[in-house]
């Protein structure tokens, strides 16, 4: 008998579905990147490394998470 409004502010479940799949799929389009510069860190010296605070095992976890 009465339509159903869904809230102004609140996109559909359709609009929601479709946000998230862009996002994932950026997120998968960025890790060939992310990986590129981890393998490029993971070729610094552990001294290079050091300077910018970054450990050599978060860069190897890294390439493992992406790869």
């Amino acid at each position: 008998m009465f339509d159903v409004i869904p809230p102004a502010n609140q996109p559909t479940p359709s609009a929601t579905a479709l946000l998230l799949f862009d996002r994932a799929m950026r997120i998968r389009a960025i890790s060939p990147e992310i990986v590129r510069a981890a393998q490029y860190l993971d070729g610094l010296s552990d001294n290079q490394l050091a300077e910018l605070g970054i450990n050599r095992s978060d860069i190897e976890d890294t390439i493992n998470r992406y790869i």
